[in-house]
């Protein structure tokens, strides 16, 4: 309930943050996620919370191509190859009660890119 809550006030500031930026909230919604439109001073009509989710969605990757260059290398791990696959398990774990809980569309997508990501690299690592 309190992550529901989280992202209430998270919707809320974001909203609050264009419209001290000037620009306008509309009466249209977003089709993708159902979020009220904003239109800017020079009367370009945007999803700020698509704009947000995208650039989560887009520092996620980026840590997942920086994780799979770091696994290219070769390189020992710091950790043991069990104690990596430990770890892996319980943010999977994790994870899936997150998303269980998860109500957000646009979070559950992240989430189970995220869960994905791990899953491809849990698997990478069983195979050494």
């Amino acid at each position: 309930m309190k992550d529901v809550e989280n992202n209430e006030v998270d919707v809320i500031k974001i909203a609050a943050r264009e419209m001290l930026k000037g620009s306008k909230m509309l009466g249209e919604h977003c089709k993708v996620c159902g979020f009220p439109l904003f239109e800017d001073i020079k009367g370009n009509k945007y999803c700020v919370y698509c704009k947000v989710m995208k650039k989560r969605e887009e520092k996620e990757r980026d840590d997942i191509i920086e994780i799979n260059k770091e696994d290219k290398k070769d390189t020992m791990p710091f950790y043991s190859k069990d104690t990596g696959i430990k770890i892996l398990e319980r943010k999977i774990d994790y994870l899936f009660k997150k998303l269980d809980e998860e109500y957000d569309v646009a979070r559950i997508m992240e989430i189970t890119d995220t869960i994905k990501a791990l899953l491809k690299l849990k698997s990478k690592l069983e195979k050494r």
